[in-house]
């Protein structure tokens, strides 16, 4: 699907975002030759992010991965579910309902459909995410950033709404693993963790999870300007010609190139780089092919306004030596 936008200048021509004069304006923002995000009411689970990869010849709305948004409260257990928890603002349903806009504050979703803002000088496209409180009493807004010179990349920064309680964590959790069959974790010196060596025959949980595993920021790769930097990848040379179970849903089956998905940190931050796993595919009994991959992928930083941290996702193969990469950019 072609989301139509004006050409208004070099900037604008970067970018794909609804606009008043769509036919059909859709909640979806990104790069036109990159990555995008969109929002519910496009397809799939509300109270998450969706995340687009159209490079890797995933048509609209194939969502490569989606983003939960998890706040800790200051004494509380526990953290917030974005996807989970049930919503004030459609009684009954389950997944906070999120909604963008042009500016930090915004307590209501609006009429109609931001177009977020694009910065001329310096080629970046940015908007809000809002959504409505946690139960825990969080209320953090979510500002994106799409940088011309980074099409694969979405910059995240995590602001709080006056009326929230105060956070202690605010992750934002990568929750699809599954679908890219992503196995491997790379972390510093080039040293590479298999999913199949993390668990043994650990008992799954409730829901079908396997339990989380971490590594501390001395742990994790890091760019040459000190970011922390860690990706996962597939084992699989073309992930897109598996052999899958017949009861495997459509939308679990891999379709596309294959890519590399990764999260940034900025060289001040303390993060834990933190994955669990599956053995099969969310709300099923069927197997993944090649057995454990990883699901939720996430790095756990103390908050601290306007956090920020990067999700990428490279195509094809992850980069071996993060000293060594000048595609990613020094602080800015």
């Amino acid at each position: 699907m072609i989301i139509a936008t004006q050409h208004l200048s070099h900037a604008n021509d970067a970018f794909v975002r609804p606009l008043p004069t769509d036919s059909q304006p859709k909640p979806v923002w990104g790069h036109r030759d990159g990555l995008r995000i969109g929002l519910h009411p496009t397809p799939g689970p509300a109270g998450l992010i969706r995340v687009y990869a159209p490079y890797l010849d995933q048509q609209y709305p194939r969502v490569v991965n989606f983003i939960s948004i998890e706040p800790s409260v200051e004494g509380l257990r526990g953290r917030g579910q974005s996807e989970l928890e049930m919503s004030q603002y459609r009684p009954g349903e389950r997944g906070l309902v999120f909604w963008a806009s042009n500016q930090r504050t915004s307590n209501r979703p609006p009429g109609t459909l931001a177009s977020g803002i694009v910065d001329e000088a310096d080629d970046v496209l940015r908007l809000f995410i809002h959504t409505e409180p946690f139960r825990n009493g969080a209320h953090p807004i979510i500002e994106c950033l799409f940088r011309k010179t980074r099409p694969y990349e979405i910059e995240f920064r995590i602001h709080v709404a006056n009326d929230s309680a105060e956070m202690t964590f605010c992750t934002l959790s990568a929750t699809m693993g599954n679908f890219g069959l992503l196995r491997r974790i790379h972390l510093k010196q080039n040293q590479v963790v298999a999913a199949k060596d993390l668990w043994g025959e650990e008992a799954l949980d409730r829901l079908g999870f396997l339990p989380w595993r971490s590594w501390p920021a001395a742990d994790l790769a890091r760019t040459e300007d000190g970011r922390f930097w860690v990706q996962l990848s597939t084992d699989l040379p073309n992930p897109s010609r598996v052999n899958y179970d017949p009861h495997v849903a459509p939308n679990w089956r891999y379709v596309g190139h294959k890519a590399t998905h990764y999260w940034r940190a900025e060289s001040t931050a303390k993060p834990l780089a933190a994955v669990n796993g599956r053995k099969t595919y969310w709300m099923s009994q069927s197997p993944i092919p090649g057995g454990i991959a990883f699901e939720n992928f996430e790095l756990r930083m103390p908050f601290s306004r306007g956090q920020r941290l990067w999700f990428g996702v490279l195509p094809d193969e992850p980069k071996q030596n993060e000293s060594s990469d000048d595609n990613l950019p020094s602080e800015d």
